[in-house]
This record gives structure tokens, C-alpha cells and sequence, in this order.
């Protein structure tokens, strides 16, 4: 198999909530968060150049622990920007020319698996912008700064956006040169190609792909690294479910509409099919 997929990590999260240290660094069942992810994308077959995001006060940290774990020469480290997307920005530049497809994931989710990563992988392929996420298991309501409620939004075209993201190259790079000095303003990179146009399609993710954001998600995200390590088997995502949502109307044909921020993640709309 070819290995024409370049891989992006933003890494330069400061890990604010999560006591000060950088969120890379930060230990979690004994390694360092980066390095989870990390594990899964170096052993993918398709996977070429990695490049990891990071603040420039943590390299010569980051070093050493791709040194120890036999990964330096397989990731390189750029400079993050001042926000998530010109990190990524940055990173998709260092890329050699030999990664057609580009896929992003963030260090703050480290429990990536393989299925979930071939299947962004395969669907990238054929679709050329692709973004795992859940379709929204609870209603949805919008409120203004009363808490007062201003909308209650239709559940059956809503998804959770996760990553990673996956993008034919050159419409990841014609997106950010178009999005330009909006580009801070864009929650994840799916963003940034529909703002420029570009139809995004979503793939079943995984309900234990979860964000690390406060100290409490530690503990989940340890437990589901360790619980994997003892039982593999029986945290294989079935994506069968969301393909006959799909054929009820549930899950519509994925391309985003619109994307509502929130703390911790991000919500998509999609049309019904039709």
C-alpha cells in the first residue's frame, strides 16, 4: 500500500484546565497524551509523514520522548500557530509533496483507534473531505446569554464532530488560503473547507474517541486505554448502525451544513436526503 497520507497533529494546546502543563505532555496511562494517537497512526499502512503542532517551549521535551519511543525519525515537529487552525496550517506546509491526502487529529484525543483511522482513511478516498463524528444523541436547544431558550434544533440532522478529518490536499490548502485571516475564527478544519466551498462528508466515529479537556476526562480516557488493552474485541465500533440510520433518513448524506461551538465539541447539521 502506498503511503500517500500525511498526517497533521495539533499539539500546542496549553492544557489551561488541566493544571498549567502542556497538553501534550501531559501523563496519561504513564505516557505522555501525545504519544497515544501517535502509536495508532505510526503502525498504519497508508501513513507516510507525521507532523506534530507543538509550542515551542516543549520541543526539546517532545524530543526526547520521540527518541525514546523509536518515533524520531518518523515525526517531525513544527511551531504551532495562535490558533488550532494556523497550527494545522503550518504543519500542512511542512508536509513533503509525496502526501496527497492529508489527515488531521488532535493530541487531545487519544483514544484513536484503527478501525476508526482506516475508515476516515478509506472514505477520504472517495469522497475527498471527510469528518468522523456521532450523530446527536439528545435534543439540541440555542440560548442567549439569559439561558433563555431561542431554538430547538431538529436532532435527526445533527452530528458530533470528532477527529480525525481527512482531506484531498489540495482542497485543504485552496481552503486556508481562502478562509485567510478568518482562519483563528474556524472551529476544526471541516469548517474551513465549508466555508470555502468544499462539501464535507460525514464518517461514523467513535462514542470513546473522547476529547481530554478537564482533569475528569483523564480518568475516563484512562480507563478506556486500559480496558482496550485487556479486551480489544469488545470495543470494536459497529459501524452497520449508522449505515441503516443513514438508509431510515437519519443520518442524511453527510455533508455539513452549519457547525455549532460548544466547549467540547462541535455540532453539524445535514439535509435530509432528497
Amino acid at each position: 500500500m502506498a503511503r500517500d497520507v500525511g498526517v497533521v497533529i495539533p499539539a500546542a494546546g496549553q492544557g489551561q484546565r488541566l493544571g498549567g502543563r502542556s497538553k501534550a505532555l501531559v501523563t496519561l496511562a504513564g505516557a505522555p497524551l501525545l504519544l497515544h494517537s501517535l502509536q495508532v497512526i505510526s503502525r498504519h499502512p497508508a501513513v507516510g509523514p507525521i507532523t506534530a503542532a507543538i509550542r515551542e517551549e516543549d520541543r526539546a521535551e517532545l524530543e526526547g520522548v520521540l527518541r525514546e519511543h523509536g518515533m524520531a525519525a518518523r515525526v517531525a515537529l513544527v511551531a504551532g500557530g495562535a490558533s488550532r487552525c494556523a497550527s494545522v496550517a503550518n504543519a500542512v506546509r511542512s508536509l513533503p509533496a509525496e502526501a496527497a491526502w492529508v489527515v488531521v487529529h488532535d493530541a487531545a484525543r487519544p483514544c484513536l483507534d484503527d478501525a476508526l483511522l482506516s475508515r476516515v482513511i478509506d472514505a477520504v478516498r472517495e469522497h475527498h473531505a471527510v469528518a468522523a463524528g456521532l450523530p446527536a444523541p439528545m435534543t439540541v436547544k440555542t440560548v442567549d446569554r439569559e439561558q433563555m431558550v431561542r431554538l430547538t434544533l431538529d436532532r435527526e440532522s445533527l452530528w458530533l464532530a470528532q477527529t480525525p478529518q481527512a482531506f484531498r490536499r489540495e482542497w485543504l490548502e485552496a481552503a486556508i488560503a481562502r478562509v485567510g485571516e478568518r482562519l483563528d475564527q474556524m472551529p476544526d478544519d471541516a469548517a474551513a473547507c465549508e466555508w470555502a466551498g468544499y462539501p464535507v462528508r460525514m464518517v461514523p466515529g467513535d462514542a470513546l474517541n473522547i476529547k481530554v479537556t478537564v482533569p475528569d476526562d483523564l480518568v475516563i480516557a484512562d480507563a478506556i486505554l486500559k480496558a482496550r488493552q485487556q479486551s480489544p474485541d469488545q470495543f470494536e465500533v459497529q459501524s452497520s448502525k449508522f449505515e441503516e440510520e443513514k438508509r431510515k433518513g437519519k443520518g442524511a448524506d453527510g455533508r455539513s451544513r452549519q457547525t455549532l461551538r460548544t466547549s467540547n465539541f462541535e455540532l453539524r447539521t445535514a439535509p435530509s436526503p432528497g
